[in-house]
């Protein structure tokens, strides 16, 4: 699976299905930090190119910087998936 970053297609900021034709994120990594992942639904209507795409909340050893993510401890990211559901609103501050 991938995540659409081409601002030219209309499955922009989606999950997808792997095609080498679009440009995308893989959602599989070695590194283990998409073990886990909730995306924000931020810029996925009324896409707004340069706004930014694929904000995450995923996994981090240590709470370090992203480049545009939250990144939380594996078991502070599993609390949490319990604690909300489709309807839950996160505000980033």
């Amino acid at each position: 699976m991938g995540w659409c970053n081409d601002v030219n297609n209309k499955k922009y900021n989606k999950l997808i299905k792997i095609n080498k034709k679009i440009k995308h994120e893989k959602m599989f990594r070695k590194d283990y930090k998409y073990d886990y992942v909730i995306p924000i639904n931020y810029n996925t209507k009324n896409i707004k190119i340069g706004k930014g795409s694929a904000i995450f909340i995923h996994i981090s050893k240590n709470y370090k910087k992203t480049a545009g993510c939250i990144a939380l401890k594996k078991k502070d990211l599993l609390i949490l998936l319990k604690i909300i559901n489709r309807k839950t609103k996160i505000k980033i501050l």
